[in-house]
């Protein structure tokens, strides 16, 4: 005996398909940032992968950042907001590789860490490689809206109110 299907009348439209729900929040905050971390860590590179991934989209490299002119290819490939540099064992060359990217590219955001507390990491305020997790995302967050900490501060002031337009003055780092 066939099974019985509910009579339909021929005026009645089809039922429309679900409407298609906007991504949540954090998703459209996500994709606000694009972060390059360049460390040769794997592991502090899925622990930054797990803390970053809230706020921004993250890539990486397997290296160690001590190459201007890979690091600046590296940024350029990614299309990187924010590069996370891991200064560990290579401190003066990552001076010399931020030095260069506030020169070439003074919107770039940079957040230097460092597992040793050296002097030289200290003149880089660097933050512990392994400290805390909202350390680390409020730096990347901040690195994108203040850009290089080399660049002149007249440049990240305009730079910084021409990204904000349409936020209160509140809004904006006072420095």
């Amino acid at each position: 005996m066939p099974a019985m299907q509910p009579a339909r009348v021929a005026s009645q439209p089809p039922v429309p398909a679900a409407p298609v729900v906007p991504p949540p929040l954090a998703a459209a905050a996500r994709s606000a940032i694009n972060a390059l971390v360049i460390t040769p860590d794997a592991r502090f590179h899925e622990r930054t992968r797990s803390v970053l991934d809230e706020i921004s989209t993250v890539s990486g490299a397997f290296l160690s950042p001590a190459d201007p002119g890979d690091v600046q290819w590296l940024v350029g490939e990614a299309g990187a907001d924010v590069v996370v540099l891991d200064a560990t064992d290579c401190e003066a060359a990552v001076a010399r590789v931020v030095a260069e990217l506030a020169a070439s590219a003074p919107r770039l955001g940079v957040v230097i860490v460092c597992e040793h507390l050296t002097h030289a990491a200290r003149d880089l305020d660097a933050l512990p490689k392994w400290g805390w997790t909202r350390d680390l995302r409020v730096a990347v967050q901040q690195a994108h809206i203040d850009g290089s900490p080399l660049a002149p501060a007249r440049q990240r002031l305009r730079d910084v109110r021409r990204d904000l337009r349409g936020v209160g003055p509140s809004a904006i780092a006072r420095r």
